[in-house]
């Protein structure tokens, strides 16, 4: 009897002598892929123009006020930049829409760490205006503005169809930031 009480106590000895751990596997993100890309011109109807990636689809959105809105939408990465467009009849409009643009902007207060107001002005284009990188978990990384002062006015916001992770999605926020950067860069009044 004492020899089967000793045999179960050894087998206990040993297998609390083990190594490893068990614990819970920690949730996994999908591997995200960035192509590599070129850019075309946008040839539309609209008084503007600019280049964007070739991988991107532009949609009219469905409560679109004016014909030049669009969206270009990331369909891999689940990455819109929203685009509206709008025209401007007086000073006191213009001063709205960019109240309105930096109202919608500071919005996103609550959840970012910082908000990076960088200024547009491009004399010779006549192009004027403020991009604002958003850090942090907030719903939009990246908005824009950009108007001639006189009769045009463009507002762009970057929105992802997922949970507002910063970290996880910093790879593909750096990289639809870049596109951007090229679209502001390449901006044309028509």
């Amino acid at each position: 009897m004492k020899c089967k009480h000793l045999t179960w106590l050894l087998l206990l000895g040993l297998m609390a002598c083990r190594n490893e751990v068990e614990s819970p596997k920690p949730y996994a993100f999908h591997r995200i892929a960035l192509h590599e890309r070129t850019y075309v011109q946008l040839e539309t109807d609209c008084p503007f123009s600019f280049e964007l990636p070739d991988l991107v689809n532009i949609k009219r959105p469905p409560n679109a006020e004016h014909p030049c809105w669009m969206n270009l939408e990331y369909p891999e990465l689940k990455a819109t930049i929203h685009l509206s467009y709008k025209e401007i009849s007086s000073k006191a409009q213009l001063g709205k829409y960019i109240d309105d643009s930096q109202r919608m902007t500071f919005k996103h207060t609550i959840k970012a760490s910082s908000i990076e107001e960088i200024p547009i002005q491009h004399e010779g284009r006549r192009l004027y205006g403020f991009y604002y990188r958003v850090g942090g978990n907030a719903a939009s990384n990246s908005q824009f503005y950009i108007t001639d002062s006189s009769r045009h006015f463009v507002r762009g916001a970057m929105y992802f169809m997922s949970e507002a992770r910063s970290d996880s999605l910093a790879p593909v926020i750096d990289y639809v930031l870049e596109d951007i950067g090229r679209i502001i860069e390449s901006f044309q009044w028509h």
